[in-house]
This record gives C-alpha cells, sequence and structure tokens, in this order.
C-alpha cells in the first residue's frame, strides 16, 4: 500500500513539474508528455485494480 501512495505521489510531483515547466516556457510538448503520463498512470492504475479485485476473489 505504502509503495501506491509513493507512486501517486511521485505521479503528482510530476505533472507539477511539467506543467510549471509549460507554464514557463510556453513549449505544447509539456502538454503532451502530461497527458501521455496521466494516460500510463490511468492503464497502471486500473490493471493494479483489477488484479486487487482478482487477488480478493481467488482468496476468499
Amino acid at each position: 500500500m505504502i509503495v501506491i501512495r509513493l507512486l501517486i505521489v511521485a505521479l503528482i510531483i510530476a505533472v507539477v513539474a511539467l506543467g510549471l515547466a509549460w507554464l514557463f516556457t510556453g513549449n505544447r510538448k509539456y502538454l503532451g508528455t502530461i497527458g501521455r503520463v496521466l494516460r500510463f498512470a490511468i492503464v497502471v492504475g486500473f490493471i493494479t485494480a483489477l488484479l486487487y479485485v482478482v487477488e480478493r476473489v481467488v482468496l476468499r
């Protein structure tokens, strides 16, 4: 559980850093990178949730 919390904190830090980089430079590539990071986080979160549900069902 602590690993998941650390990953969420790392995700927030990455998105904030990329957002600030975009604000200071105006370069739109940072917005694209934010989108990719968020898509990756959603996919990994969905897979983790599925594995958690499968584990709970199997071990029941």
